[in-house]
């Protein structure tokens, strides 16, 4: 459940990447995956980082005196999801936040169905959510010039996400040679953790990745944010 609330966080801020800089390979059962279908989730850690939680909350206007992480967590994702529930018109007084959650992206689903002319006229929701998310894949790959014949969702996924290693990995300089994609996925990270990093003037020296995310979110964010640096952009 924490886990799920997290991600929905991560979701707002824009921390997981529709299929531009993944990391790691994605747990595709995530909701939120369908509706922006993402490519991975980031190493260093985001998803449980409390002062991204903290810093999402107050951007609410929610109370962080004296509350831990987890229920930190639970109050932004229900925020969060009244938030959307209101503003695609669905009654979220009093309702149950599971159920809210699910008719949120079940009419989120539609609408993407709709925008891919995809019938939804008598399809449970798993069917219609795994042909809008299938039909975004192939709609992306493409765009990107990517061959799709002959390819299951899978593989069509693993294409793309290895189209957009490769070019974030040349925007960077970073050589790929002999590398496995998913450790020059970290790779673009570190270096984009760094480049935010000295962006914003912080003094680097000798400190891990991990420690300078942290102090990106913790003490940096709404300058990292308005600036659209990593984690908060693409940097």
């Amino acid at each position: 459940m924490y886990k799920r609330f997290l991600t929905a966080l991560a979701v707002a801020l824009g921390l997981i990447i529709s299929v531009q800089v993944p990391a790691a390979a994605a747990p595709s059962s995530e909701k939120e995956s369908v509706v922006q279908p993402e490519l991975g989730h980031h190493n260093y850690d985001i998803h449980h980082n409390e002062g991204l939680i903290k810093h999402r909350a107050k951007e609410l206007g929610i109370d962080t005196e004296g509350k831990n992480a987890e229920d930190l967590a639970r109050e932004v994702y229900e925020t969060e999801i009244r938030r959307a529930a209101d503003e695609l018109g669905i009654e979220s007084k009093n309702q149950d936040i599971d159920k809210l959650a699910a008719e949120v992206h079940h009419k989120k689903v539609k609408q993407m169905a709709e925008k891919l002319g995809i019938e939804t006229e008598g399809k449970d929701p798993k069917t219609l959510e795994k042909e809008v998310y299938e039909a975004k894949l192939k709609k992306k790959a493409e765009k990107l010039g990517i061959t799709i014949k002959g390819k299951d969702t899978e593989s069509i996924k693993q294409a793309i996400f290895e189209h957009y290693i490769n070019k974030e990995a040349d925007k960077l300089g970073i050589d790929t040679e002999g590398k496995d994609y998913y450790n020059l996925a970290k790779e673009i990270q570190e270096k984009k953790i760094m480049q935010s990093a000295e962006k914003l003037g912080m003094d680097t020296k000798g400190k891990s990745p991990q420690q300078l995310l942290n102090e990106i979110i913790n003490n940096h964010a709404d300058e990292a944010k308005k600036l659209k640096l990593f984690p908060f952009g693409q940097g």
